[in-house]
């Protein structure tokens, strides 16, 4: 009877174990599989959005995305000038500039190819630039001359003393008017700088997108609001907030000047996603209270005394409500918008901004226009929103990594030789 029982517990597989690991391995793949990815995406490679990895892979996805839009019946030339031709309609420069760059890439073999040639033989300039100038040989010449045209540097200027204080006193609508079309903003030059931009490079010219009005303005709206006029406060705080750094050398000073007049322009002319525009209302809410900042307006408007110094004393409201870690929480956001505009251009940012809902989104704006520069303003335009889901972020491959991952695959195989095995002495119970 025992030497029975013994053979029947030879003969019969010892499933208990199988079971055993295929259960273990079920609950450690997860945990390890989780312990890569926050090696993987923790790293102090992937923090940094604008990695080497993070560009090179974002650019793939441009440069891919570009080959999607080609037309492969033989148009493609024709395809790639007709949007050209759009956007120089809709005096969208930035994005014109970059279907010239994507020209490579969205031409046929034989013209891609000789536009890389054109763009190799030349020796002056970066290869944006020389790329640019060989993509214009392919236009027609009616588009090609009305492109050079379009984007050649205005003549210097030098304004009247009262022109600034003049277009501030315009009406609302007038103003409405000039800051939705982006690109007839008077950019602030010198004559230096428009005798040195090269007719190839539009943007080389612009200066800070100046649509913040001067501080006498400022303090006739700001006693507006403090009297409960029609007054949005959202884009006065913005107004103070460029005006307070006008003069300040520094970077992040100048950052911000440049940005709040981006975002000013892009609140008015209505090109903010809402959810962005309540995520920047509350950032400028926190730097600047409205309640703080009512009490320290009421307090200059008190007293009696000429514009000018009325005009300090404003300032000085200003800059006395303003939160100094809100403030910086908010030059965070403001640094990202003036980067985008000096890859790009003014209009360009607010064409990647308004794709924006959340603060993640301003960092994959970023990684796009650090990748692709005005290519990625052209793919706004064709993809909207989805544009953002090209900004990829980068991991470095370090040995570690490397063995983290070879565990996960052996647990896989694990799994694998596990389950087939206890099929295996499954059909052999089976069959006996």
């Amino acid at each position: 009877m025992t030497s029975r029982w013994r053979q029947r517990e030879v003969q019969r597989p010892s499933t208990w174990r199988q079971s055993l690991l295929f259960n273990s391995l079920i609950l450690l793949i997860p945990i390890f599989a989780a312990r890569v990815i926050v090696a993987a995406y923790t790293s102090d490679i992937a923090t940094d959005p604008l990695s080497l990895e993070a560009r090179t892979e974002t650019r793939a996805e441009i440069e891919a995305e570009f080959r999607d839009l080609s037309v492969p019946n033989g148009q493609e030339r024709l395809a790639w000038a007709q949007r050209i031709e759009q956007t120089l309609d809709e005096r969208d420069f930035s994005a014109a500039r970059g279907y010239l760059l994507a020209a490579p890439l969205m031409l046929n073999r034989q013209d891609s190819a000789a536009v890389l040639a054109a763009a190799d033989a030349e020796k002056s300039g970066t290869r944006d630039q020389r790329l640019a100038r060989a993509a214009l040989l392919f236009l027609p010449e009616d588009l090609r001359a009305a492109y050079q045209r379009t984007i050649a540097p205005p003549e210097p200027v030098q304004p009247e003393p009262t022109e600034a204080t003049d277009a501030a006193d315009g009406d609302e609508d007038a103003e409405t008017a000039e800051e939705t079309d982006t690109e007839t903003a008077r950019p602030i030059l010198t004559t230096d700088t428009v005798q040195l931009a090269p007719l190839d490079e539009p943007f080389a010219a612009q200066g800070s997108f100046f649509l913040l009005g001067d501080p006498a303005d400022l303090t006739r709206r700001s006693q507006r609001w403090l009297a409960e006029e029609q007054v949005d406060s959202l884009q006065l705080r913005l107004r103070a907030l460029g005006l307070m750094t006008q003069n300040d050398p520094s970077p992040e000073a100048q950052a911000v000047f440049e940005a709040a007049s981006i975002m000013r322009a892009a609140h008015r002319a209505g090109r903010l996603n809402d959810r962005f525009a309540g995520y920047l209302r509350s950032r400028i809410e926190d730097a600047l209270p409205e309640d703080i900042l009512r009490a320290q307006l009421a307090i200059a408007f008190e007293p009696v005394m000429t514009t000018e110094a009325r005009t300090d004393q404003v300032l000085a409201a200003y800059k006395t409500a303003l939160q100094a870690q809100a403030r910086e929480r908010l030059a965070r956001d403001m640094k990202i918008i003036a980067r985008i505009a000096e890859l790009t251009s003014s209009s360009g940012a607010i064409t990647l901004v308004e794709q924006a809902t959340t603060p993640e989104d301003m960092r994959r704006a970023l990684l796009l226009s650090e990748a692709g520069g005005h290519r990625s303003v052209a793919l706004a335009r064709e993809l909207g929103p989805e544009v953002l889901s090209l900004a990829q972020i980068g991991v470095k491959w370090s040995q570690l990594l490397v063995l983290q991952v070879m565990g996960l695959m052996a647990l896989g195989m694990a799994l694998i030789w596990t389950t087939l095995s206890a099929l295996t002495q499954a059909e052999a119970i089976r069959l006996r």
